[in-house]
């Protein structure tokens, strides 16, 4: 169980409120590199826009880190310990759950609404078209750095800075809610955007279920790039293998 300290660092709501707003709004922009990358011809100046995303994404990582462990009990990360099966399969289990639960929440989408797809799945597939520097980045950033940089700012920040000793769930509520707007782009305004909202409002919440469960940010990282290394390493292979084909 995650243990919080009584008071909480800055002291202050709208301080606290004020360092989420702005690391939210680093980590929304900082992606845009990669829409550079995607429209230049040169590889050379791919890898140069894909490498400025890396450090700026690395920084904001960084930053985010070290206000999460000013006000946490302990460290952030622990080691791993791999040995525990019993765990490693509790960890499985809750990511299944949670791939059940889109799978039905998409289901509905497409019967009710017909959209087979959410924006952000359309922006990464717009990415991911053509094996070259670019999608080997988005890859890279799907899969490695934003499950560990997201999983601090949305779920570390979230329930170590807010209904701290509140409601239990009202801190796992609000992580979903928050870490579903920057992958929608958009407020919802019809029936397919509340779905495709409620798919990544879903997850949010059940990483940060997880995360208060476990008292451990590396479950809910390790649940987060399981879902997006299974989403994004088939297409990097397809690609592959249409380019060598």
């Amino acid at each position: 169980m995650l243990k919080l300290t009584q008071v909480p660092t800055p002291k202050q709501m709208w301080r606290r409120i004020f360092n989420f707003i702005i690391i939210v709004l680093l980590v929304i922009v900082a992606p845009g590199f990669l829409g550079i990358a995607s429209v230049q011809q040169n590889a050379w100046l791919q890898l140069f826009w894909a490498l400025m995303m890396f450090l700026a994404y690395a920084a904001i990582g960084y930053y985010a880190f070290r206000l999460l462990k000013a006000t946490t009990h302990g460290k952030v990360f622990h080691r791993p310990n791999i040995r525990n099966w019993q765990h490693m399969w509790y960890i499985i289990g809750i990511f299944v759950f949670m791939i059940v639960i889109e799978i039905i929440i998409s289901a509905l989408r497409i019967k009710f609404t017909g959209v087979t797809t959410t924006e952000n799945q359309t922006a990464i597939q717009n990415l991911t078209e053509h094996l070259n520097v670019t999608m080997v980045a988005m890859v890279i950033y799907g899969v490695v750095l934003a499950p560990v940089v997201e999983e601090i700012i949305f779920r570390g920040l979230v329930i170590n800075y807010f209904f701290r000793h509140s409601w239990w769930w009202a801190s796992i509520i609000l992580s979903g809610v928050l870490f579903a707007f920057p992958h929608m782009g958009a407020v919802p305004t019809n029936l397919a955007d509340v779905l495709s909202y409620l798919i990544y409002m879903v997850m949010g919440m059940v990483m940060a279920y997880v995360y208060k469960k476990t008292g451990n940010l590396q479950d809910s990282i390790a649940i987060h790039f399981i879902n997006n290394a299974v989403t994004m390493l088939p297409v990097l292979v397809i690609v592959i293998f249409k380019a060598l084909s």
